[in-house]
This record gives C-alpha cells, sequence and structure tokens, in this order.
C-alpha cells in the first residue's frame, strides 16, 4: 500500500531490513518525520532525540509501559524498558544532497546483554518532482542466527510503520497527530490463538475475505464503535484506516506476555497504538513532518481503547 517495499538485504557479513517508499511531499517535510522526536513519534513509537551526531535518541516501544507523556512518574517507568541509542549521522537534506539521519543501539536486548549493535538509517531524497523518497535500512554489520531472527521478525513492523507514515502525508499532511497507547491484561492462549479471536470479533464477515488466515488488506473491520478498513496485515497484527470513532489509523497487535521465555509461550496481550488526526495548535496549513503535538486530547483516551480491546478478547 502507498508504494512501500520491503525486502531482506543479506550478505556474508551483514543483515538488513530494506524499505522504500514514495511520498508526496518535499524532502524537508519527510526529514522533519524521520529525524525529530515529535516526527518519528507521530508513525513509530513515543520517541525523544538530541538532534545532532552524539546525541542520544529514547523509544519507548514497550506495549506494557506507561505512556511517557502522562507525567515524571510515568516517563520514569517507561524508560525502565525503553532503548536508547545514539545518533551517528544527523545530515539534513540540502538542494539535490539527500538527507541521512542514522543511529545505533546497543542495548536493544537488555543493559549489559552482549549483541551486536542495531543500526537504522534513513535516507531522505528528492524525486525531482516536489515528493521525496525515503528510504529505511534497520540491521546489523553481523550475520548469524541472532541477526536473521531479528532483522527478519521487523519486516512487516517497519513496512506497517512507514505505511502510517504514507498515509497522513498523502491524505492529511498539514494536521498534527495525537497518539494513544493500551494494552490488555495477558490471556492464556498463544498468539496465533489470541489473533485468530481478534480477527474474528473485528473482520466482517460480509467484506467478503472471511476471518484469520483468510483476511486480509480490504476488509471490513467493524467492532462496536470501531470501524474501518484494514490497509495491511501480517501474523498477527493489522493497520486499520478508521471511519470511527476517530479521524486517523490504528496498529492493532498481539505480543506474548510473561515474565520468562516459557511463560510467553502460553500467554498472550493484545495492544492497540492510535494516531488520531487533529488540527495542529499554530499550524499554518502547510505540510507538517514533526507532526505529534501535545495539549490537545485524544477522542477515546487510553482507558477507553483499552475497553474496545477487552472485549476483542472476549469475543
Amino acid at each position: 500500500m502507498y508504494g512501500v517495499t520491503a525486502e531482506i538485504e543479506a550478505r556474508d557479513d551483514s543483515r538488513h531490513v530494506v524499505c522504500s517508499v514514495p511520498l508526496p511531499v518535499a524532502p524537508d517535510v519527510v526529514w522533519d518525520a524521520v529525524s525529530t522526536g515529535e516526527g518519528i513519534s507521530s508513525w513509530f513509537v513515543p520517541c525523544a532525540l538530541e538532534p545532532q551526531v552524539g546525541g542520544r535518541i529514547v523509544q519507548f516501544a514497550d506495549p506494557g509501559a506507561p505512556d511517557p507523556t502522562t507525567g515524571p512518574e510515568a516517563a520514569a517507568e517507561a524508560m525502565l524498558t525503553a532503548t536508547v541509542g545514539e545518533i551517528t549521522v544527523f545530515s539534513p537534506p540540502s538542494g539535490s544532497a539527500p538527507g541521512e539521519f542514522t543511529f545505533e543501539e546497543r542495548d536493544w536486548m537488555g543493559e549489559g546483554i552482549p549483541v551486536p549493535p542495531w543500526t537504522t538509517s534513513c535516507e531522505v531524497v528528492d524525486d525531482g518532482e516536489g515528493g521525496t523518497v525515503l528510504t529505511l535500512r534497520s540491521g546489523f554489520a553481523s550475520g548469524g542466527q541472532l541477526a536473521e531472527e531479528s532483522v527478519d521478525g521487523s519486516v512487516s513492523g517497519w513496512s506497517q510503520s512507514l505505511t502510517v507514515l504514507a498515509h497522513r502525508l498523502t491524505h492529511r499532511p498539514a494536521d498534527g497527530v495525537v497518539t494513544v497507547h493500551a494494552a490488555t491484561d495477558p490471556v492464556a492462549a498463544s498468539v496465533p490463538d489470541v489473533w485468530s479471536r481478534v480477527l474474528g470479533a473485528l473482520v466482517a464477515p460480509a467484506s467478503g475475505t472471511g476471518t484469520g488466515a483468510d483476511s486480509g488488506s480490504g476488509a471490513v473491520a467493524r467492532s462496536g464503535e470501531v470501524g474501518g478498513i484494514v490497509a495491511t496485515e501480517s501474523l498477527a497484527s493489522a493497520l486499520i484506516v478508521l471511519s470511527a470513532p476517530v479521524d486517523g489509523v490504528i496498529e492493532l497487535y498481539v505480543f506474548p506476555a510473561g515474565d520468562t521465555p516459557e511463560d510467553a509461550q502460553g500467554s498472550a496481550a493484545v495492544a492497540v497504538r492510535a494516531y488520531e488526526y487533529v488540527d495542529a495548535p499554530g499550524g499554518s496549513g502547510s505540510p507538517l513532518g514533526a507532526a505529534a503535538v501535545d495539549g490537545v486530547e485524544p477522542t477515546w483516551d487510553a482507558e477507553r481503547w483499552r475497553r474496545w480491546l477487552d472485549g476483542l478478547v472476549a469475543g
């Protein structure tokens, strides 16, 4: 969707996922979207960064952690599971020269665990026709089983996140974004079983695509007050373009939940990350890259999204 491509680039000494997407806005807009905390937060996960080489980038991707933007205590708790990286390249686009933003995460499996650094880069290139091509590379300068499992498992996630970005920059480029994250308590079932239950409660049989493994992009999604169209779907996640209750998109996914790897095999939880489009305070009507906004209340808060998720799990 939106021309997002994703593939694995495997060499003897490295393994990366490489994603590319054409975007109908100028390179400086895309640069702000991929190299600022407000930009990354509007299409990926809550993020804060220091925009310079050597600066820190902190990403809050744990679905069970509190929203770090709700206060100091929540931010301190969220930091316990946040990933912290160092910016190694910070070169904005200039004239015909592309922009490049690169960061490296060394403790992505937890502090002190000896793993190779995970490097992610975004290249922003002027397409010569008023638009931009964004290319994202993420992975390791090493091979082996860990690189294969980690990188290959990130393909659908990166593709889905870039679709979130592309959808807004195509349809609502001048709007801000308010994000909400919510998750259920763990339930005693495997990830595939819970995902099948969620799809059975969400994807309308009238869409003609069925449920479970037969469902896919273009399916009608509706449960209670939430409705929309499935834009992309993978083994345990889906991106839904909403028609209600807000204007925006949601990422819906199931993840293993447990204190140990053994517990996680038979325990799963459901999470949603909602991206709601709102009027940007003081906006000029021009396209926005750094689109995440503070001080605007979402239509649905985390507790209301959580109640909706509980209804999906209950079937």
